[in-house]
């Protein structure tokens, strides 16, 4: 449901009765009372998802009486500032808020509306495995809960995370109780919403369907536009999915002010990009571009991939509809990047809801096990009472039992971890694996930034290796690979990030590295592997060497994807120059390090990949 507009943020809002009034000089000049203070909660709430500019308002004058404020009213208050940070993509400020909030508001019903509002942060921040823990809380707490207004929360984060995980059937009954735990006098259209994106996501949704038609004029009568525009825009994607470009169209530019007016990023973003995917189907190609490129200007902090993926596929097309193949080729490949990026976020979540679900599984195991030695305990000093040799037969049975228990909670835990460290590391060489090690070099990148450290990236790429499985064999293949890895971590440092790229290609991020530091730890792994022969059974041993491109962030900077691509450019060049050498990558072009040796070896000569 890449194409389905997500919704991400929206939570319950009471609906409002009139516009909210200034309030008059005689009044501003008395202090406000207690009712004043909860009234105007009350109607920062209303308006949330209803009128933002409103709320936006309510929310400035309520800061600047927060002195004023009695404790739980602050509470109150600073719960609203943590839900409109998190609205405007600020979710590191939003953040220490709710936790703050959690962790010393002594107010029940809020501290569960936090954690609500927690776990949409943790799932756009892809902490995945935190985020289901904490929803699979409150869904074992949702029974005890109360207040109206918490439940009404808990359902939404419920829903969302059900819907990430790919449960659609329990997305879809969790969300048809969001009617029941409706908010007195709160409109009926966040219940729509979470019900209708459900039934989305399940592909059980047309624009023709009666219950997507119903959600949107409740939504627009009850004046909740934020929620009115994610089931619009909705609307129009299903248009574009089936055919109908001209009709999604007019019902873009039909909800454009209102888009603009709330300015939500992730709406804004959507739209330009269905209307990029319009006007494409349309034939309009000038349009259909000025569109991608609004959405990509957009779509930066709006947490989604798919307005910038719909975005760089449209612009694909256009350039390769102009004739301009390089263009055409380089938004080609950012939108295959996003959509990986896509695929891996979903394989992500899924493996992160199946391990909190054994996680779940296995505290309850213990708990069982617990009770069950607990009931041993009690029988085992009935039985004392008892002959001694009864008393001898029964406790050696529940001793079995015992043994049973702890021998499947050992091979539960076991299975735990290897399903963990296969998630993360290479199977055949050991190291971490691409996906692991790009999200390590990431964060480790981040801090780097943060303290402005040098550090280097190498890609490590084995010459003439098709080869070797021609001539000797896959399972010989194997074995040089593990050779290589053994041989290089012999050079590396322990805060170094070693992991395998794919095939025979490697990749190391140093720390801490400056360049000519980067190229000589390089240069020893070079000529280590092209003086270490391996070998492959009692008559053959080959000298394997391999060709490395260099970049480091004093020249690439901070930023992963730019780092891989000077370093795959200066591995290119050491490729074309002869292999066997290092090559530093400068940004715009490689210098020379170190000269060919070519590939050494007992065995005949080896062809050319």
């Amino acid at each position: 449901m890449g194409r389905r507009i997500l919704i991400n943020i929206c939570k319950g809002a009471v609906l409002g009765g009139a516009c909210l009034c200034l309030f008059a000089s005689g009044v501003a000049a008395a202090a406000p009372s207690k009712a004043t203070y909860s009234n105007l909660l009350t109607r920062a709430e209303a308006y949330k998802t209803a009128d933002h500019e409103q709320f936006l308002r309510v929310l400035a004058q309520l800061r600047k009486q927060e002195d004023r404020l009695p404790p739980a009213q602050k509470w109150h208050l600073r719960f609203l500032v943590a839900w409109q940070d998190a609205f405007a993509g600020k979710l590191d400020k939003a953040d220490p808020i709710v936790h703050d909030i959690i962790a010393h508001s002594h107010d029940k019903p809020l501290v569960i509306r936090a954690k609500a509002l927690l776990i949409n942060i943790l799932s756009r921040n892809y902490h995945y495995e935190k985020a289901f823990m904490l929803a699979n809380g409150l869904m074992a707490q949702l029974p005890r809960v109360k207040d109206a207004r918490a439940r009404a929360d808990s359902l939404r984060s419920i829903v969302q995370m059900l819907g990430l995980a790919g449960q659609y059937g329990k997305a879809l009954d969790y969300a048809k109780q969001l009617q029941a735990a409706r908010v007195p006098g709160e409109s009926r259209c966040p219940a729509y919403a979470y019900e209708i994106n459900a039934l989305s996501s399940a592909n059980r949704l047309s624009s023709e369907s009666r219950r997507l038609r119903n959600g949107i004029e409740v939504c627009i009568a009850d004046k909740q536009l934020v929620y009115a525009n994610t089931l619009r825009l909705d609307k129009a994607s299903l248009l574009n999915d089936e055919g109908h470009s001209t009709q999604a169209i007019a019902l873009l530019h039909q909800i454009a002010p209102s888009i603009r007016r709330n300015n939500f990023e992730p709406h804004v973003a959507s739209m330009h990009a269905a209307l990029a995917r319009a006007y494409l189907a349309k034939g309009n190609d000038i349009a259909a571009k000025k569109s991608a490129l609004a959405a990509l200007a957009v779509n930066k902090n709006s947490g989604s991939t798919w307005p910038s993926q719909a975005a760089y596929k449209v612009l694909y097309q256009v350039e390769k509809n102009l004739g301009h193949d390089a263009a055409a080729l380089s938004y080609y490949e950012k939108y295959v990047a996003l959509s990986n990026e896509a695929t891996n976020n979903t394989k992500a979540s899924a493996l992160a809801y199946q391990m909190v679900k054994q996680q779940v599984l296995a505290k309850k195991l213990k708990l069982d096990a617990l009770t069950k030695k607990n009931r041993i305990l009690k029988l085992r000093q009935a039985l004392a009472e008892k002959a001694a040799e009864n008393g001898r037969l029964y406790t050696a049975l529940l001793l079995i039992v015992l043994i049973v228990i702890v021998m499947w909670l050992y091979r539960l835990k076991h299975s735990q971890l290897r399903f963990r460290r296969m998630a993360r590391h290479d199977d055949l060489t050991e190291t971490f694996n691409r996906q692991h090690f790009l999200d390590q070099a990431k964060r480790l990148l981040k801090r780097l930034s943060k303290a402005e450290a040098d550090a280097c990236l190498i890609i490590m790429d084995l010459d003439h290796f098709k080869r070797i499985n021609d001539l000797y064999g896959h399972i010989a293949g194997d074995d040089v690979l593990k050779h290589v890895v053994e041989i290089s971590r012999r050079e590396l440092r322990t805060s170094d990030v070693f992991g395998r790229l794919g095939g025979e290609e490697f990749g190391i991020l140093m720390p801490g590295c400056s360049s000519a530091q980067g190229a000589e730890i390089g240069e020893r792994i070079r000529r280590a592997l092209a003086t270490t022969p391996i070998e492959l059974n009692a008559r053959d041993a080959v000298t394997v060497s391999a060709s490395f491109g260099l970049s480091c962030t004093s020249i690439s900077g901070y930023v992963l994807v730019q780092l891989l691509i000077d370093a795959d450019a200066a591995l290119y060049v050491a490729k074309r120059s002869g292999r066997n050498r290092l090559i530093v990558g400068t940004g715009k072009e490689a210098r020379f390090i170190a000269p060919d040796r070519g590939i050494s070896s007992t065995s005949p000569p080896l062809s050319e990949q």
